[in-house]
Formats: structure tokens, C-alpha cells, sequence
């Protein structure tokens, strides 16, 4: 949806035009004003009723008439006042409505000048919640419209060749091809959004890339190459077959070549049936992201490399002691990647103020274990430090898929890379090691939404990590994007993570006020949590940088609010594996919200976790200490966590 100055002024003029009893809107034969009105009909906001004469349609109606009331009321000035490209109404606003109504209100300083601007924003008071900022009726009502829409979809061979010309995204506005029209085309029909609040950034959305990929494989050989008479012409030859059709539609899909002569579906059929699919059932994906840091990427590539090891000499499996062994040999000065993440790390445990103390000790230092001997020597903690992160990345591997873990003969646990794991692992050896953030996925998998496109700063760190070049995403940036959807995650929840999460609530919350929560030493920390918490998720940042909790994070709340914050690593994967188990083994009481295990079963549970017997045991142990898992029993907080998974794995989004 875009309303600029022309729009307005096109849509009052047909108003007026009906106030005084005239039929129809008669447009001029200027060529800008005819792409005027075809961009205000593409939106559905208009109707041809012959040729260049035009009508309001219902939602036009109703946009027109929230414009006069807000011109009334001294809202918004008249459009003749506008700056020729002032976008009263765009793909960029509509975000930053829902951005708003979805956390809790509350609009954000990111936001509220870019609302105000258009007449949409109003203080109010809120008993328990103070004075904030929130979007108006006006704006309430915009949205409604907007979601009351269904716009057209007619992509003509100008507009295909515009499209195959244009890098899809995520990009810079400056690098959109030369025109006008087009783009204005696109963001009608719900092709192309922009990045709130300036609309920096360029995307094309769910169904633009969808539109895009079908046109790669179909000969620009008619006039019109997709329209919705042409999808309806060609789902009902999916489904009764092409010689159902006239002889007419039928030369239409053969000549665009979605059927071959014996009616089966070619690769241009298939792309086009993914947009019919979201044409017809908006059925556009939550926008679900992926995390990475450099000392899981080590441990990765550890696990890899004894693997081998034990291959060709028969060195030892990768358990977790061969790995911290290595780990604490490794010279540091070979892996300047890590010095950040130890600091980070030194930091996290001390609140540690004197950074330059760090950074001076890391440049003297040449060994891991030398490090971690002078900042946790007393009573060897060095080497249990390291035996706790390099848990916590093993823990963090697992709940990504990337890793899995197998028994020797003798019953002793290692891990052993997965499917996922192993292309991860090709990208870090194909283009080196550096964090993989969530936002940095995101700005890749939040255009497959009607009307996202990444923030700047979303963009720039996906730049950053070579996740996006040329206004596309590389390689790594389409391996990380499909990963985001195509691994099955496992709970997991570091000791600070857990912290975090206890400060964040429901909705109604900023980042910025989340930074506030902590000493300002420990933001980069805060960061880096909040960034995880999105990657397994829990948590949804909204383009106006407000933090929402995803269903499967208020379950993962609820399951974990008992649990002290002292704990290293709350919730993790072998934990679930158990809990998992039990589920399957026992018998749930819907009523006592449990479900009962007789004792002997707990056999047949540590068989189908896979974990070696000690490993089991202490789980377990845990598992009954924090109260999830009881003598025979799995508690409330066990099942919340079993449904905060079912969530994970079904990307629900809230709607609003």
C-alpha cells in the first residue's frame, strides 16, 4: 500500500468529483496521472468503469474519508502541501503501526517522529503504565483498511523485465533501477517494502520473491506473464487438468510455459504455484533467525577435526574432556577471532571494569589455558571454566541441530556432527570464522513477511557478516536463512540468558530500556543475549526495536520462573531429552497437568535419550532439584516446556 501526494490528490478528486453528481472520475491523458490511478486501482482503492474513467471502491471510500477527517481536524495538512515524495501511507508505516499495536502500545522513540509526521501518533495515559506515545484511531483505522485489502496482482512483461533488472533485496534504496512507476507498482500490490522509519532499505517481500522466481524460469513471450485470471486458469488445470481449459487458456499457459505437451508441471508451474499459495492464502512464514559465535564455530570445527583424527589414526572420539584439552592447548595468537569472545566472556563473570586490564593480559598471553589461569586460578577454576563454556557451546550446537552425540562400545558419550552442522561447516571453512547474529540472519528472513523490510542497521550487520551482497543474500546468507526454518530446535538457556529473560516482559518494553536494567559495562553482554534469546525463539525485536515475547517465550517463562539465576546452564538440551522421554514413557493426568512414571520405566527413558549412564543420572538429579521432574513424575513446568517447542516449531506469529 502507498499513498504519496499524487495519490491523495487523485483520491480527493474522485471524491469530489462524486459529491457533485458526476458518475466517474475522468483522468487526463497525461501519462503520469494514468500510472497514478493504475497504481491507486493495483491497491484495490479504485475501479475502472470505463475506459480512463474511475470510481471509489469500498476501501477507497473509507481511506478517502479517514484523510478528510484528519485534514479537518488539523491532523495532517491538505495534500497540496505535501513534498512530492512524502509517504503519507507506505509498506515502512504500516510496520511501524503493527510495531506499535503489537508492543503493547507503546511506539518508541525509533518511531514517533516518522508517525507524528503523518498525523498518527497521540499521548495518552494508561492506569499502571504511565504517559507513553501510541498510534491514533486514524492510524488504528489505516491499518484495518489495510488488512481489509486485497490488492491485485498483474505483473505485465515491462514490469517483468523491471523486476529481473533490480537486485531483490535486501539493498539500499539508491539501488533500485530508474523509474518511478514500477517501484510504485511493486509496494501496490504488495510486492516490495521498505525499512521503517525512512524507508533506507528496500526488500522484495514474501510474494515479490515468490513472483521473482517464478519469472526467472518463464519466456517473456505474452504481454501479461502473470495475472489472477491466469492463476485461476492454471490451478484448475492442476487440478482437472490443461485440456479443461479453452483452447485460448490453454495457449496462454503453454506459451508461458508452466505445462509441457503432455500437461505435466515445469520448474515455472512450480514457482508459480508457491505464488498463487501466498497470493491466495497469505500464507507468509514468521520470520524465524539463527545464531552463531565464534568459539561454537571452534568447537564445531574441534569436533570435525577429531573426528578425522580417529579416522585416519584412531585418535580419540570428540568427548567433551578431548575437546576442552584442545581447546586449552590452542595458541591464542593463531585465533585473534576469540580474544573479543574470552573478554566478552571475563567481562560477563566480573562485570569487569577495567578493560584495558583484559586487553593487556590478552596481548601478553599466548595460550587459552594461560588466560583462563590468570583470571580463574585459585583452586584450578581455569580448567572448569573452560569445561563450562565449552559445555555451553555444546549445549548451544545441539539446540541449533548442529550437533548430536553417540555412545562408544563402552557407553561413553561424544558428538558427532549433523547434516546442518556439516554445511555450517563448510560455509566457516568457505568464507572464515566470524558471528553469525540473529539480526544479521533476520534482515534476510524478515522479507519473506507482506510488508518488512530490515532496518538499516539490520542491513549493515547483515553486510557485515557477508550474510548480504549486491542487494541479495550470498551464499552464507541463503544457508543461514534456510537453516533459520529448517532445524529442529531444543530449549537451552545460558546462566545469563536466564537473567535477562526474567527482565523482559510479555510486550511494552524497549531495548534501550533493557540496556538500563544492567550496568552499562555489561551492554555488549545484554546484546549478545538478547540475540540469542531471538535465535532460539523466544523473543521477537520488532522493527521499532520493541521486545515482545514469542508464545513459546512466555511458556519458556513460565517453565523457568522458579529457577535461581545462579544455575550455569538452566534449561539445555540433554535436560529436554529426558523430559521428552518421560512424556513419551508415561501417562499425562490432564486434570494434575502431570505426567506419571512408574519406576522401572526410567530404564526405558535413559534408553531414549541416548545419554551415557553418568551424564543421565546428574540430569536427572537436576531436573528433580529444580522441581521440573519429580520422584515419578513430570511437573507443569516440564510440559510447558515440551509445548514452548511445539510453538518453536510452528513459527506462530502474534497477530494484532
Amino acid at each position: 500500500m502507498i499513498i504519496m501526494k499524487e495519490h491523495a490528490l487523485a483520491l480527493l478528486g474522485v471524491k469530489e468529483a462524486l459529491k457533485r453528481g458526476e458518475p466517474t472520475y475522468k483522468v487526463a491523458e497525461r501519462q503520469r496521472e494514468q500510472e497514478v490511478f493504475l497504481e491507486l486501482e493495483y491497491q484495490n482503492l479504485v475501479r475502472l468503469e470505463k475506459p480512463l474513467e474511475y470510481t471509489l471502491t469500498y476501501w477507497g471510500e473509507a481511506l478517502v474519508n479517514v484523510l478528510h477527517e484528519m485534514i479537518d481536524n488539523g491532523y495532517i495538512g491538505h495534500p497540496e502541501t505535501w513534498e512530492d515524495d512524502f509517504r503519507w501511507v507506505g509498506s515502512e508505516v504500516i510496520s511501524m503501526i503493527y510495531s506499535t499495536l503489537r508492543n503493547d502500545g507503546r511506539a518508541g522513540e525509533k518511531i514517533e517522529k516518522a508517525l507524528a509526521e503523518r498525523g498518527f501518533l497521540e499521548e495518552v495515559e494508561v492506569e499502571k503504565k504511565g504517559r507513553f506515545k501510541t498510534v491514533n484511531n486514524y492510524a488504528k483505522r489505516i491499518y484495518e483498511i489495510y488488512n481489509g485489502i486485497t490488492p491485485r496482482l498483474e505483473i505485465s512483461k515491462g514490469l517483468a523485465e523491471y523486476i529481473r533488472d533490480m537486485a531483490p533485496g535486501p539493498a539500499e534504496k539508491g539501488m533500485l533501477p530508474e523509474g518511478k512507476h514500477f517501484p510504485l507498482l511493486l509496494e501496490a500490490m504488495r510486492l516490495l517494502a521498505f525499512s521503517v522509519p525512512n524507508s533506507d532499505v528496500y526488500a522484495l517481500t514474501g510474494l515479490g520473491q515468490a513472483v521473482e522466481q517464478a519469472l526467472r524460469h518463464m519466456p517473456f513471450s505474452l504481454d501479461t506473464l502473470i495475472s489472477e485470471d491466469i492463476l485461476e486458469d492454471f490451478i484448475l488445470a492442476l487440478d482437472e487438468g490443461i485440456d479443461k481449459l479453452p483452447t485460448a487458456g490453454q495457449e496462454v499457459l503453454y506459451a508461458l510455459g508452466l505445462f509441457d505437451a503432455e500437461g505435466n508441471l515445469l520448474p515455472a508451474g512450480e514457482k508459480l504455484l508457491e505464488v498463487y499459495k501466498l497470493w491466495k492464502k497469505k500464507g507468509y512464514p514468521y520470520h524465524r533467525t539463527f545464531n552463531l559465535e565464534v568459539f561454537e564455530e571452534e568447537i564445531l570445527k574441534t569436533i570435525h577435526k577429531l573426528l578425522e583424527k580417529h579416522e585416519q589414526l584412531a585418535g580419540p572420539l570428540p568427548t567433551k574432556e578431548e575437546i576442552v584439552r584442545e581447546m586449552l592447548l590452542r595458541p591464542l595468537k593463531e585465533y585473534k577471532h576469540l580474544v573479543e569472545y574470552y573478554g566478552r566472556r571475563i567481562n560477563q563473570d566480573f562485570n569487569y571494569k577495567k578493560k584495558e586490564e583484559i586487553k593487556k593480559k590478552f596481548s601478553e598471553l599466548k595460550t587459552v589455558e594461560e588466560i583462563f589461569k590468570h583470571f580463574y586460578e585459585k583452586g584450578g577454576k581455569w580448567y572448569k571454566k573452560m569445561m563450562d563454556l565449552v559445555m555451553e557451546a555444546l549445549y548451544s550446537l545441539e539446540a541449533f541441530d548442529l550437533i548430536t552425540t553417540d555412545l562408544t562400545e563402552k557407553g561413553e558419550l561424544y558428538y558427532v556432527l549433523t547434516e546442518h552442522g556439516k554445511k555450517v561447516l563448510e560455509d566457516i571453512n568457505r568464507h572464515g570464522i566470524r558471528d553469525i547474529t540473529a539480526t544479521g540472519v533476520k534482515a534476510i528472513t524478515i522479507t519473506k513477511r507482506e510488508y518488512f523490510a530490515p532496518n538499516y542497521e539490520w542491513y549493515k550487520q547483515a553486510l557485515d557478516e557477508a550474510l548480504v551482497r549486491s542487494g541479495a543474500p550470498t551464499d552464507s546468507g541463503r544457508l543461514y536463512a534456510e537453516l533459520a526454518y529448517e532445524i529442529k530446535r531444543k530449549p537451552h538457556l545460558t546462566r545469563f540468558e536466564l537473567v535477562v529473560l526474567h527482565k523482559i516482559p510479555r510486550a511494552g518494553m524497549f531495548l534501550s530500556e533493557l540496556f538500563k536494567e544492567f550496568d552499562e559495562v555489561l551492554k555488549e553482554e545484554v546484546h549478545l543475549a538478547v540475540e540469542k534469546l531471538q535465535a532460539r525463539g523466544f523473543l521477537d525485536v520488532l522493527p521499532n526495536e520493541g521486545l515482545v515475547l514469542t508464545r513459546a517465550g512466555e511458556l519458556i517463562k513460565e517453565a523457568v520462573s522458579s529457577i535461581p539465576e545462579g544455575l550455569g546452564n538452566p534449561i539445555n538440551p540433554f535436560m529436554f531429552r529426558i523430559i521428552e522421554a518421560i512424556s513419551k514413557v508415561g501417562n499425562l493426568y490432564v486434570k494434575e497437568e502431570k505426567v506419571r512414571i512408574l519406576p522401572k520405566q526410567f530404564e526405558e527413558v535413559e534408553r531414549m535419550t541416548g545419554l551415557d549412564h553418568e551424564t543421565f543420572l546428574n540430569e536427572l538429579a537436576l531436573l528433580r532439584l529444580l522441581g521440573i521432574v519429580g520422584q515419578n513424575s513430570l511437573h507443569k513446568s516440564g510440559l510447558s516446556l515440551l509445548k514452548a517447542v511445539e510453538e518453536i516449531q510452528k513459527g506462530a506469529i502474534e497477530e494484532v
